[in-house]
C-alpha cells in the first residue's frame, strides 16, 4: 500500500465530528419516537378490517419510496413557496423519516396484533377478565414479544439512515465530514473516522437488538407452552 496516511491533519476536527454524531443521535431519537408512535397507531388500525381501505394505500406508498427520494421531496415541499413557511432542515428530515418509519412500524405492529392466539383471548374472557385486562395481561405480552425483533432492527436502520440528512444540509456526521474533507483534503482519513463513529454508535445497538430478540424468542416459547 502506497497511500501516505496523515491522521494528524484530521484529528483536530474530531470534536466537530463528535458534535455531528450527537446530532445523529438526536435525529434518530426524534424519528424513532414520532415514527414509532404514529406507526403503532396505524398498526392498531390496520388490524381492524374496516380501517384498512384508507390506511393500506398510504402505508404502501411510503414503504415504496426510497428514503433519499422522500427526503428530497419534503425538502422542496416544506418551503415558503409551497406551504407558506419554510420548515427547519432538522424537521424536514425528521418528518420525512418519521413517515418512512411509521409505514414499517405499522406493518410490524399489525402482524404482532394478528399473532395473538384467539384461544388465549377466549381463555382470558372465560376467566372473567374484562376487555382491558385481556389486552393488558394477555394480548400485550404476545404483541410486545412479536414486535420487538423487527422494531429493534428498524431502529438500527434509522440510525444508519440518518446519514442521508446531509443531503438536506443537516449538520450530522456525514455533513460534518464533508466540511472537514474540504478543509483537509484527506478523504480516507476522514471517512475512516466517520466509519469508526458509526461502529461505536451502531454496534452496541446491534448487541442490544440480539439480546431483545433472544428474550422475545424465549417469551414466545413460554407463551406457547
Amino acid at each position: 500500500m502506497y497511500y501516505d496516511w496523515h491522521f494528524e491533519r484530521v484529528l483536530p476536527y474530531l470534536g466537530a465530528l463528535l458534535a455531528g454524531a450527537w446530532m445523529t443521535l438526536k435525529l434518530t431519537v426524534t424519528v424513532v419516537v414520532i415514527g414509532g408512535c404514529v406507526g403503532t397507531t396505524l398498526g392498531r388500525l390496520l388490524a381492524k378490517r374496516r380501517a384498512r381501505w384508507f390506511i393500506v394505500p398510504a402505508v404502501d406508498l411510503f414503504r415504496s419510496i426510497p428514503p433519499l427520494v422522500l427526503c428530497l421531496f419534503f425538502y422542496y415541499f416544506l418551503t415558503v413557496e409551497v406551504i407558506g413557511v419554510t420548515v427547519a432542515r432538522f424537521w424536514v428530515f425528521a418528518i420525512a423519516m418519521s413517515c418512512y418509519m411509521a409505514a414499517f412500524t405499522a406493518d410490524i405492529v399489525r402482524a404482532a396484533i394478528l399473532s395473538v392466539p384467539k384461544e388465549a383471548v377466549d381463555a382470558g374472557v372465560a376467566l372473567g377478565l374484562s376487555d382491558a385486562q385481556v389486552v393488558r395481561h394477555i394480548s400485550l405480552s404476545y404483541v410486545v414479544r412479536h414486535a420487538t425483533p423487527g422494531m429493534s432492527l428498524l431502529v438500527i436502520t434509522m440510525l444508519k439512515t440518518t446519514s442521508l440528512a446531509s443531503i438536506v444540509n443537516v449538520r450530522e456526521v456525514v455533513y460534518t465530514a464533508q466540511a472537514v474533507l474540504s478543509q483537509t483534503a484527506r478523504s480516507l482519513e476522514v471517512w475512516v473516522l466517520v466509519g469508526i463513529i458509526y461502529v461505536v454508535l451502531v454496534l452496541p445497538a446491534t448487541y442490544v437488538a440480539k439480546k431483545l430478540e433472544l428474550w422475545a424468542r424465549r417469551g414466545r416459547q413460554s407463551l406457547s407452552e
